[in-house]
Order: C-alpha cells, then sequence, then structure tokens
C-alpha cells in the first residue's frame, strides 16, 4: 500500500500558486501510478497575506507548518511587506529549525548555458549571519546590521553539506564516475576575521569526522572567479548565509537559470522546499512561467520523505522534456505555457 503524507502548502505570491499547482498536478500523477498519496493543507502567507490580514504567516499557517510531513512553499514578495509586517520566510527557518539550504545546480542536456560542465549544490545557513534580522540606526546618517555566527548553526550546517556529499560519492560509486567528492567552504576570513575564524574552526572539526571526502577552502571572491572559470572543479558549497545565498544564484546562472533552479531548507525534523526564483509579477496570472523549478523542488521533497523511486521519476521526466526540447516556456526560448510544459513532463512520467 502506498504511503501517505501530509504536505502544507503555501502558495506565496505572483506566480507562486500557478507553479505550485503545477507541481501538484505532477505530484498526483505519481500517486495516480501507484506512488505515494498526498493530502495537501493549503495555507496563506506572504505579501498578499499581509495586505489582507496584516500578518505575513498568521499563527495558524506556522502551526499547519508544524503538523506536516513536509512543508511546499510558491516564491512570496517578502521584500514589499513593511517593516513590523512580519518575515514569513525567516520565520519558517526559526520555527521549523532547518538550519541549512540546500540549492543543487548542474548542466542539463538540451539546454544552452554559459558552463560546459557544473554539477554542485550550495549549502548555506540560513538563520543567521548577515540575515539575523538584527538591525539599527545610529543617529540619523548611519545604519548597522549585526553579522551572527554560531559554533552551533555553523556545525550544523558543515555537516549537512557533508552528508551531501557523502550522498554524491555513493551515487558516483554506483556508475562508476570517478569525480573527486569534495567540500569547499567558502570565507572572507581577512577581514571578518571572528565570524568567519569561528564558522571555519566548526567546518574543519565536522571534516575530521568524514575522512573520505576531500576538503578545502576557498576566499569567497576567489571562489566566484573560480566557478566561473572552472565551474567543474566545484561539488559542494558550504557557506555562511548571504556569501551562500549569492553562490547559489551564481551556480545557477552557470547552469540553467533560475527557472530550473530548485531549493530545500532541511532541519532535524522539520524541511520545507521551494524554488529559487522570485514572484516574477511581470508575468504573474499570464500561464506562462516555468513551472519546472518547482517540480523539481517536489522531487526534493520525495527524497526528504524517503521516496526515492519517485524523486528519480520526477526529474526523468523533467530532463526528459528538456532534452527534447519540444515543449519549452519562454525564459527557455520556447512559447508554451506553465499548463502545456506541465503536461509534457506528466506525459514523460507516465510512459
Amino acid at each position: 500500500m502506498a504511503e501517505s503524507y501530509s504536505i502544507c502548502v503555501l502558495p506565496g505570491d505572483g506566480i507562486g500558486p500557478e507553479v505550485v499547482d503545477c507541481a501538484r498536478r505532477v505530484l498526483d500523477a505519481l500517486s495516480a501510478a501507484g506512488g505515494p498519496v498526498f493530502v495537501y493543507d493549503v495555507q496563506p502567507a506572504g505579501h498578499g497575506t499581509f495586505l489582507e490580514c496584516g500578518e505575513a504567516m498568521p499563527a495558524a499557517s506556522m502551526a499547519a507548518a508544524k503538523a506536516a510531513d513536509a512543508v511546499f512553499l510558491g516564491a512570496m514578495d517578502v521584500a514589499e511587506i513593511p517593516s513590523g509586517g512580519g518575515d514569513p520566510l525567516g520565520d519558517l527557518r526559526i520555527e521549523l529549525e532547518v538550519g541549512a539550504s540546500v540549492r543543487p545546480s548542474r548542466t542539463l542536456a538540451g539546454i544552452v548555458s554559459p558552463a560546459a560542465d557544473i554539477d554542485c549544490v550550495v549549502v548555506r545557513e540560513v538563520t543567521e549571519g548577515l540575515y539575523s534580522r538584527i538591525e539599527y540606526m545610529v543617529g540619523d546618517d548611519a545604519a548597522c546590521a549585526v553579522r551572527v555566527i554560531s559554533r552551533s548553526a555553523s556545525t550544523k550546517t558543515a555537516r549537512m553539506a557533508f552528508e551531501q556529499a557523502t550522498a554524491r560519492q555513493r551515487v558516483r560509486a554506483a556508475v562508476g564516475t570517478d569525480k573527486p567528492t569534495r567540500v569547499t567552504s567558502v570565507h572572507k576570513i581577512g577581514v571578518l576575521k571572528l565570524t568567519d575564524g569561528l564558522f571555519l574552526e566548526a567546518c574543519a572539526d565536522v571534516a575530521r569526522d568524514y575522512p573520505n571526502i576531500e576538503y578545502e577552502t576557498k576566499n569567497i571572491d576567489a571562489c566566484a572567479m573560480e566557478m566561473v572559470r572552472e565551474p567543474g572543479h566545484f561539488d559542494v558549497i558550504l557557506a555562511t548565509n548571504a556569501f551562500g545565498d549569492i553562490l547559489s544564484d551564481v551556480a545557477a546562472g552557470l547552469a540553467a537559470g533560475l527557472g530550473l533552479a530548485a531549493s530545500a531548507c532541511i532541519g532535524d525534523r522539520w524541511a520545507y522546499f521551494e524554488p529559487v526564483h522570485g514572484t516574477a509579477p511581470d508575468i504573474a496570472g499570464r500561464g506562462i512561467a516555468n513551472p519546472c523549478a518547482t517540480i523539481l523542488s517536489a522531487a526534493m521533497m520525495l527524497r526528504h520523505l524517503g521516496e526515492d523511486a519517485g524523486a528519480d521519476a520526477v526529474e526523468a521526466a523533467v530532463y526528459a522534456v528538456l532534452a527534447q526540447g519540444d515543449v519549452r516556456t519562454g525564459d527557455l526560448g520556447g512559447t508554451a505555457s506553465s499548463a502545456e510544459m506541465t503536461d509534457a513532463i506528466v506525459q514523460a512520467l507516465s510512459s
């Protein structure tokens, strides 16, 4: 009998509800083919929710997120939420104790990309760093943001990075690939001596527990340059919050763009899954957004739930449609609608 999972869905703003519905269609097609069953609990969150009820993350939505087996998000227009109106993504990260964001990027057959060879995962801490949400004014002419780095959060994120590397190493061993598995820890210790010093200490301590994984460190600026010049060198990139946020978009741009960039935020108990792209208000409601990043985020959710076969099937269906090239949304050089792209993926999933 197929497993059943409760999924808290936060559709978000802009194109968020549209592409989330596309991903749900793919998940339901997987269920119809004998895969796991999903029970959705759709809850409000984001800028639109703030405009409607004065809070961006209602208590009931957070409670539903904590009660579910996994949380599935559409993009949220957090930049439009005024100060004091709430921070739904920040609140989720704190309340769900997720700790680490995982963002894979790889070149794909059929997709023209700036990088000839990139296949990496950026793992970043997501609750502190420059995004600690501690800011204050100094008089009328200056403002300060506090960069918080703790050993506990850094250790948790580093362990996630090395676990990702270990999983990638197992896959390579199974298929006979000889690419070395390495973790690259990113820093700016020449300037941020205390905070990045503590981060690197925590990473090095964790690295000693994984002697079969190559470990190196790189300055953030050097890492960004080398990602452009030699993207194939990188495997798992381990970073603090802001550095990892930037580098994950660099990796996505080198691969296939944000329209194909999926992500997960994972903790010991809870996890949520979302596309990396934003709300794209200029195309919201037109039915032309690329749903692939959201569908691939659903595949990451499946893998987290232990449904590896389902995750493999969804990913294979997306990659097959992209490789064939007949059906593509506008960001990929085609004319297909979101629904048409999803139809093709569902058909590939069923074949």
